[in-house]
């Protein structure tokens, strides 16, 4: 049984002692077994209650648990979380192994080293079972509202109080296992994860409160285990109830009039989001004119606290505006701005790859060089529109301190940011929670599994139309078929189509010749080109490549020369872009000895980068910087690489249908010609025969024009006749010629 620590007031007794509490006349008396101590508190006001403890545990408290690899109820059923523990061993804090090694690396250490594999087998064991007891007194018990503790754990875990589940985290597969005593689970995360469990008072007794924690490797071959329970501390009742804010993100929406918000907060009340136009709030004050949007989506997270999702509409273009999420009775968010610029024209948008923050293993070096890329891109680009990462936000999918290193950068709640769904990032719902995304179709390119994030959704921001599809899914017809949707929809407004996804098919590292990204490359162009597609954003493959344009997957001109300044595109041509590390947490080397036909331009310099892409009516450009200095010739924001992309001129068609035939006058030969106008405006329309031509200066919409020319013979040949019409397609003057043709007569 476990004494809780308490203000410095009161006693405290070792955790490892047996004790008990009781209420006397103004204070508290402490007794514990022989051999101990007894005292009693500083007299307590006869109306006061005793303060509540500090923390019920911490690191240093002793745990009782198993390592051996054997059910410990002996039947598969949860009699373990309540019975008597007896024969396990008890030690303190934090537990783990790496394959046998109490060093994890990353910091993680642990102090008591746990079995690794069954005995006599190479194999890990599948389940550490651990129990402990937290005395909390009647007096204290009226007092909580909730217990709140925090885990670090690797690789899955739950949670039971006096034999109830009450948390649980990566632990999806338990439940279809045959013993959920003795069975893996989790989700290859890699390092440990820390997580929030909040107890609620009702699943408390006063008395002793059995704690079990059951502890699962993900596999027979994973390579660590760790466990610490942190701290698990009272949530009073009386206390102050605001709700604790924290990863605020705002997200891209559906349109340049609206913003996605998504936040977390440590309790589950109703919140919203409140915005007014920026000039109109003084010190925080927000006036009676803004407005309150509600949640749309929100819910537990996979580490214990609560996620909000709320849209932004309606916002004015060119227009600076404050924000804040939350709620008057339990608290509001700081105060963020953000600026709406003009809805049509020009613009520019940063692209980012692999941020990957914790894959160095040093997370405070990759928050900072992923926060210097940030604030060197925004200050180089003050007007950029957009933020958008190439994906693998974090290096572990359910880790929430990456997540807090990569939502560190303040821009991060002042620019839309487009997140594209990584391989680091698919292995958790994490992703799903931390992004509120626009249009997002859960069916195309779906998560494999129900502890994992997928999705593709698209947008359209002013004349570009977004495509973002989750290429950790490899279920290539349900992408097409979301492609073809959209396109078939909403290409028709958009001058540009762009799609992003993280798995670089044409990239010039070490993942270019791996198996799964050979597939990729040899299915997904052919539909790309197809589409019309103009530019594809990707990462994954830590450094720079450039492609020439490509259509349906083979050199579209195989003259075009490598690094060309300008490349110009016919219709099914394509730019591929694979991005660098922006936080410089991991590179990979060029991949030499390998015909990587596709790559234009490939830097690896172990550098920082970024890419500013400059879009107008007639061009995109990319212009990749770098934001770290690479000696005295290469300084900060000197140029890798930079290409502008246009259009190839292509005659614009007028809609209309001509039809020709012969027919026998007087014993001549006529040639008859019908010409219909399916355009929306009138059309000139000139006809051609072997016989004469004919001119109608204006054939209106809908309208057909029709004409007989004699050829003033009983008899005459198979020919064609051909048709002229101009006329207005779109912003342009156009012209098109047909021909149609008619058989011998006579």
């Amino acid at each position: 049984m476990l004494i809780p620590e308490r203000s410095p007031q009161h006693v405290a007794a070792s955790p490892k002692r047996t004790a008990s509490r009781r209420t006397i006349a103004g204070g508290v008396l402490i007794t514990l077994a022989a051999g101990s101590f007894a005292a009693t508190a500083l007299p307590a006001a006869a109306d006061e209650a005793a303060p509540l403890p500090d923390a019920y545990l911490t690191s240093d408290s002793a745990w009782q648990y198993s390592d051996n690899g054997t059910d410990p109820s002996g039947d598969g059923s949860l009699s373990w979380t309540t019975a008597d523990a007896d024969g396990w061993a008890e030690a303190a804090g934090p537990f783990g192994s790496k394959r046998g090694e109490a060093d994890l690396g990353g910091g993680f250490v642990a102090d008591t080293l746990l079995q690794y594999t069954l005995e006599g087998s190479t194999d890990t064991v599948p389940t550490y079972h651990f129990r402990t007891d937290v005395e909390i007194t009647e007096e204290d018990l009226q007092q909580i509202n909730a217990l709140q503790g925090s885990i670090t754990y690797d690789d899955a875990i739950r949670v039971y109080v006096n034999g109830t589940l009450v948390a649980g985290f990566a632990d999806d597969r338990v439940d279809g296992a045959e013993n959920q005593n003795l069975t893996y689970a989790g989700n290859s995360a890699g390092s440990p994860v820390t997580s929030t469990v909040r107890i609620p008072a009702d699943a408390l007794v006063a008395g002793e409160n059995e704690i079990a924690v059951a502890l699962y490797q993900d596999r027979e071959t994973s390579s660590d285990i760790f466990f610490d329970w942190t701290s698990l501390t009272p949530v009073s009742k009386n206390a102050d109830q605001n709700a604790q804010i924290t990863d605020l993100v705002m997200g891209v929406g559906a349109t340049e009039a609206e913003r996605n918000l998504a936040w977390y907060s440590d309790i589950d009340v109703p919140q919203t989001a409140q915005v007014a136009k920026a000039v109109d709030v003084v010190d925080g004050v927000f006036p009676d004119t803004a407005t309150t949007f509600e949640t749309t989506a929100g819910g537990d997270t996979t580490s214990g606290e609560y996620f909000r999702d709320a849209t932004l509409s309606g916002l004015e273009e060119d227009t600076a505006y404050a924000y804040r999420v939350g709620s008057d009775e339990a608290g509001w968010s700081d105060t963020e701005t953000f600026r709406t610029q003009q809805f049509d024209g020009d613009f520019d948008f940063l692209f980012f790859g692999d941020p990957q923050v914790g894959a160095s293993g040093n997370l405070a070096n990759d928050e900072a060089g992923w926060i210097e890329t940030m604030n060197i891109a925004t200050q180089t680009y003050p007007d950029a529109e957009m933020l958008f990462s190439a994906g693998d936000q974090v290096n572990t999918a359910s880790s929430e301190s990456e997540y807090t290193s990569f939502l560190a950068p303040s821009q991060m709640a002042e620019i839309p940011l487009v997140a594209t769904n990584g391989n680091h990032d698919v292995g958790s719902k994490a992703y799903e929670q931390h992004f509120n995304l626009p249009n997002e179709d859960l069916e195309a390119g779906a998560a494999s599994s129900p502890s994992a994030s997928g999705g593709d959704y698209w947008f359209i921001y002013k004349d570009v139309l977004f495509i973002n599809l989750n290429s950790n899914s490899r279920d290539y017809d349900s992408h097409n078929a979301f492609m073809e949707k959209v396109v078939a929809e909403q290409g028709d407004k958009a001058k540009w189509k762009v799609v992003a996804f993280h798995h670089s098919i044409y990239s010039a590292a070490s993942h270019a010749t791996d198996g799964d990204i050979i597939e990729r490359r040899n299915t997904m162009p052919a539909t790309i080109s197809e589409l019309g597609i103009d530019m594809v954003l990707m990462g994954h493959d830590h450094h720079y490549t450039r492609s020439f344009l490509i259509n349906g997957g083979e050199l579209a001109d195989p003259d075009e020369q490598a690094a060309a300044g300008e490349v110009v595109a016919d219709e099914g041509d394509v730019l591929y872009v694979t991005a660098n590390s922006a936080s410089g947490s991991k590179y990979y080397n060029l991949n030499t000895g390998t015909d990587l036909w596709w790559s234009s331009v490939r830097n690896q310099e172990k550098v920082r980068n970024y890419s500013a892409i400059e879009v107008t009516d007639e061009s995109l450009t990319v212009r990749t910087l770098r934001s770290e200095a690479n000696g005295a010739t290469s300084p900060v924001n000197s140029v890798v690489d930079e290409v502008v992309l246009s259009k190839a001129d292509v005659a614009q068609d007028l809609d209309v249908s001509v039809d020709a035939r012969t027919r026998a006058v007087a014993g001549k030969q006529y040639v008859s010609v019908s010409v219909t106008n399916n355009e929306d405006a009138p059309v000139e329309v000139v006809v051609d025969t072997a016989y004469g031509s004919k001119s109608f200066a204006e054939v209106q919409p809908g309208d057909t024009a029709s004409v007989s020319i004699n050829s003033r013979e009983g008899s005459i040949p198979a020919g064609e006749v051909t048709v002229t019409a101009t006329g207005q397609a779109g912003d342009e003057q156009a012209t098109t010629s047909k021909t149609a043709a008619y058989a011998a007569a006579g």
